[in-house]
């Protein structure tokens, strides 16, 4: 249960600390005294986004704090996975929301992300608004109103949704082909047409290399004849390889006195032995240069098409050669058009059978849960003071065209809901949010928010007016069904029936004051006397009369 608040610079509240106890404990007051005030910064301890526009005119932040004791066993097992230690079987939760960036979440000292706080508080508490009861003539929330009844329900959504973005998939798949084909066909052309020219040239690997290289030969092949006859006529003219030779003999004569003179001989022996050599390499180069002005023509005339090709693709000969086998497996796929697009088809018609699947097997697992709902709603209204109603969940159990409609898969399934009302006998029935009334609205999210506390052990519900719009005998019976929801959970409630206020098990005022140029909000536990002097409050329209207190004190008995 919630067993100590403390909110400060939060709005129009400075500062407020209250503790409240197990059992039902209201709120009161004039409107626009705070109470819902109370309800936001309770909100904001379970998980809600904050603004800045909460702050206090004036401050820099605004800090909420709470302290939940004893906790059930399903928030305990969380804060163990969270490796958040618990002691006395306490939950300490402080929140900091600040002007700028930087703000604070803190569960039992340790920081932890606004999500870390949501798994935490997801199995403490639920906070029922006056906003919540206008769900009630939307049917765009009835699916999950249902779902939110049965943890169960969990597997076959996540079943569904993970089979619902295969499908998705292979529809966007599909599509494309399909939206594509025009547009392909036209690229097609182009690609089949640079095909056809890039194989007629029948490119090769390092060939424009080779090319430049013989043509630099041809080009300079009179400069380069004369001086390679000229370097061997030289060296056979001259007589140089002789000489050296000579040399080398006259020297082997001596070569025994000295280590340097044998050195030398050997020296010289080689430079003969590379001269001759090089002698007969010359001769043999200059055997076989030869001058070919049809070769010249044909080398200068493949050089201009590879480099006419190079500069109309903006591309190398490597990656022309690349972007040849990349367009030929295309070309080859788009051959195989319509074989590609039939297996498209045939996975999409798979994945649809499997989210269709997925979608018909969440909508019986609702059915069947919609129908225990439908069974103990009724039940609760009853008490309730609606024991002649009448309340259907209606299922359309419409399915998609084909396997190309994809429109009638939701995040949710596929399912279309409708809560049917008749609160008369005799009476058909008609979707709840065209026949009831505010009051009626009003004792159904009771009574859905009384399944909901027998089904998950919260530790505290929070009730914002969910009184609106009944009096009278139905008042009492709305708070007798507060008061026994009390017996299972913490209630915490904001009314403004003095029926509902006289049941609980204690009562707390609020109220504003001015203090100096500030409006300040304040909260009160009222004693015995203060409960009556409130309760005669409600009752009385204008000043406080006898009858009105007396009325309030026969409230409290």
């Amino acid at each position: 249960m919630l067993k100590y608040l403390s909110v400060s610079q939060f709005a129009i509240i400075e500062n407020v600390e209250v503790s409240f106890e197990a059992g039902m404990n209201v709120l009161t007051g004039e409107t626009g005294a705070g109470k819902s005030l109370l309800i936001d910064a309770i909100g904001l301890l379970l998980g809600e986004r904050a603004s800045s526009e909460v702050i206090r005119s004036g401050e820099d932040y605004a800090e909420i704090t709470a302290i939940f004791e004893p906790l059930n066993e399903r928030v305990k097992k969380t804060l163990k996975a969270m490796d958040i230690p618990c002691e006395d079987d306490e939950l300490m939760i402080k929140r900091r929301i600040k002007k700028n960036s930087g703000n604070l979440i803190k569960v039992n000292r340790e920081t932890v992300t606004l999500a870390d706080l949501r798994d935490i508080t997801g199995s403490l508490a639920d906070i029922h608004t006056q906003h919540d009861t206008k769900r009630l003539i939307n049917k765009d929330t009835y699916l999950d109103l249902i779902d939110s009844f049965d943890s169960s329900l969990k597997p076959s959504k996540d079943a569904y949704k993970k089979a619902l973005e295969a499908f998705l998939e292979a529809h966007g798949r599909y599509q494309s082909l399909r939206d594509d084909k025009d547009a392909t066909l036209e690229r097609m052309d182009l690609l089949k047409f640079q095909s056809e020219e890039l194989r007629s040239h029948d490119l090769k690997e390092g060939e424009l290399d080779e090319i430049e290289e013989r043509l630099n030969t041809l080009q300079n092949f009179d400069q380069i004849f004369q001086s390679v006859k000229q370097a061997y006529e030289l060296l056979e003219s001259t007589q140089a390889a002789d000489n050296v030779y000579e040399a080398a003999q006259e020297l082997s004569s001596v070569e025994d006195y000295d280590e340097a003179y044998r050195t030398l001989k050997t020296r010289i022996e080689s430079a003969y032995y590379e001269l001759d050599d090089t002698r007969s390499e010359l001769s043999s180069l200059l055997g076989t240069l030869d001058f070919d002005p049809d070769e010249l023509e044909r080398l200068e005339t493949r050089k201009h098409t590879l480099d006419t090709l190079r500069r109309k693709y903006n591309k190398e000969i490597p990656e022309l050669i690349e972007y040849h086998a990349t367009i030929e497996t295309e070309i080859e796929a788009f051959d195989n058009y319509d074989e590609t697009l039939a297996k498209a088809e045939e996975a999409l018609k798979k994945a649809y059978r499997t989210v269709l699947e997925q979608a018909k097997s969440l909508r019986n697992a609702r059915k069947k849960v919609a129908r225990t709902i439908e069974k103990s709603l009724k039940a609760e209204l009853a008490d309730l003071e609606l024991k002649s109603v009448e309340f259907t969940i209606d299922f359309d159990d419409a399915v998609p065209k084909d396997h190309t409609d994809k429109t009638a898969f939701g995040s949710n399934g596929i399912d279309s809901v409708e809560f049917l009302l008749s609160t008369n006998k005799g009476e058909t029935m008609k979707p709840l949010k065209k026949i009831a009334s505010g009051g009626e609205l009003s004792r159904i999210m009771l009574a859905l928010k009384t399944l909901l506390v027998f089904k998950d052990s919260l530790n505290l519900m929070v009730f914002d007016e969910i009184d609106t719009g009944v009096s009278g005998y139905v008042a009492s019976q709305v708070a007798k069904k507060m008061h026994s929801i009390a017996s299972e959970v913490q209630v915490l409630a904001i009314t403004h029936l003095p029926q509902v206020a006289a049941r609980a098990d204690r009562h707390y005022y609020i109220y504003k004051q001015e203090e100096g140029d500030r409006i300040t909000t304040n909260v009160t536990p009222l004693d015995k006397d203060g409960r009556i002097r409130s309760l005669a409050e409600m009752i009385s329209s204008d000043a406080i009369s006898e009858s009105a207190i007396k009325s309030a004190e026969e409230l409290l008995k």
